[in-house]
């Protein structure tokens, strides 16, 4: 199995392009599978340095429907018109395309969705608690509160019949890989905290071992107490690799590196991980 990343908020190599969001090619023995494609065609740029085709998708999963995440499926979108790119299903959360917005700190609110005419000319699947895609490969939504100190931060707001209400998230999914007597798990933000999205996978396949991790955790503002308590949580899971990216922020992916070693990788655009 290989993952490559197609798009993060960082870049190392010559060539590669790099911005706000998430994007990565999974690779497994059958199966090929793009989760995310940041907010521009840079996953398809990337792509295309890499020498990685993105012809003969089986599946596109979308982890929620924020710009940086799905924004770039505009651009799928458009080759498959221009091109005849033949474009497989889009799996979303049910819910991921109703309006989002962040509300700033001078109380405006800036739009953070994705357009809702994707449906029209891509062809989308809502999923709904847990749904396995492919054999031995599933998502994961509709994921409760699992610990004290984490929850959907109250900026995020989406509409529901013409009015703004506080986003729970509950169209945001993960995506897991059950591979050699374990689980491989890629989430785009976890917007309900880290921990209790793997609290949750934990629920439902509790026979298995955590192997490799990759999540953005939206730690860039968290405390150091929260922090800590993530990083006791990662040993507690005992969670074989963890890869912290996108919106994990600096600082947090830095004291977990420092506090977990080797158990830490650090990525960025164009890296690959092989298993």
């Amino acid at each position: 199995m290989k993952w490559t990343v197609l798009v993060e908020n960082t870049v190392q190599k010559r060539g590669i392009l790099a911005e706000h969001g998430l994007s990565v090619l999974v690779e497994t023995a059958d199966r090929r599978i793009l989760f995310d494609a940041g907010q521009t065609d840079v996953f398809l740029k990337n792509a295309l340095l890499l020498k990685l085709s993105l012809d003969d998708l089986d599946g596109v999963v979308l982890s929620h429907g924020h710009y940086d995440h799905g924004g770039g499926l505009e651009y799928l979108s458009a080759l498959k018109m221009d091109a005849d790119l033949s474009v497989p299903t889009i799996y979303v959360g049910a819910g991921a395309f109703s309006e989002k917005f962040s509300k700033e700190k001078d109380g405006s609110f800036r739009n953070i969705g994705i357009s809702k005419g994707l449906t029209e000319t891509l062809q989308v699947e809502e999923t709904e608690g847990m749904k396995e895609i492919f054999p031995d490969v599933f998502l994961v939504s509709r994921i409760p509160k699992g610990a004290d100190f984490e929850g959907v931060s109250p900026v995020f707001y989406r509409t529901q019949e013409e009015q703004l209400i506080p986003d729970d998230m509950q169209d945001e999914q993960v995506l897991v890989i059950r591979d050699g007597g374990k689980i491989h798990v890629i989430a785009g933000c976890c917007h309900m905290g880290f921990v209790s999205c793997l609290r949750y996978v934990r629920e439902k396949f509790p026979e298995e071992a955590f192997g490799t991790v990759l999540a953005g955790m939206h730690l860039r503002s968290a405390s150091c107490e929260r922090l800590n308590a993530t990083i006791e949580a990662v040993r507690e899971l005992n969670i074989e690799r963890l890869i912290p990216v996108h919106c994990t922020g600096m600082m947090a992916i830095a004291q977990m590196k420092l506090a977990l070693g080797e158990r830490c990788r650090t990525v960025s655009a164009g890296s690959e991980i092989v298993f």
